[in-house]
């Protein structure tokens, strides 16, 4: 969020735990909203909705991402980032992909699914290994059904 409202964004954070939109709109600078995303109403709609290491620590992914529809503009996308269970199930499964806070974990064609269940379709996603040594999976969505461009792991 920092980055994004230096870049101009006009910024939301949405967050349960009180301490953390203190910390948007105190430190980061953006309004911030304390409540629960599937209950929350008159947010109003955005260009990109962000999901980034959510969708792994809810009970109902799908009602989550499919949520997400309901704040999203017209021509606005959502933003996903997930633990890569099919890449890091290659080092064994002591990684923190599985750590026990996570109710999920996905694969790229699980991810796709996700997506289309919730009612979007993939525009982008892509594999990465971040500096951390975490394998991720990150995709941006549209509220439709046309086909996506997805990459493999060795991208």
């Amino acid at each position: 969020l920092y980055r994004m409202r230096e870049a101009g964004w006009d910024c939301t954070a949405v967050d349960p735990d009180v301490r953390a939109v203190q910390h948007a709109e105190e430190v980061v600078g953006v309004r911030g909203v304390c409540g629960d995303f599937m209950t929350l109403s008159e947010l109003g709609r955005f260009d990109l909705v962000t999901l980034n290491k959510v969708l792994e620590h809810v009970e109902n992914p799908v009602a989550m991402l499919s949520r997400g529809r309901d704040f999203v503009g017209a021509e606005g996308v959502v933003y996903v980032e997930l633990p890569d269970g099919e890449c890091a199930a290659r080092e064994g499964f002591q990684r923190e992909e599985f750590f026990v806070e996570h109710l999920h974990v996905f694969s790229m064609d699980s991810m796709t699914r996700l997506a289309e269940l919730a009612g979007y379709r993939v525009v982008s996603a892509e594999r990465l290994r971040e500096p951390s040594s975490k394998f991720t999976l990150r995709a941006f969505l549209a509220p439709d059904n046309t086909a996506s461009n997805l990459s493999g792991c060795d991208d």
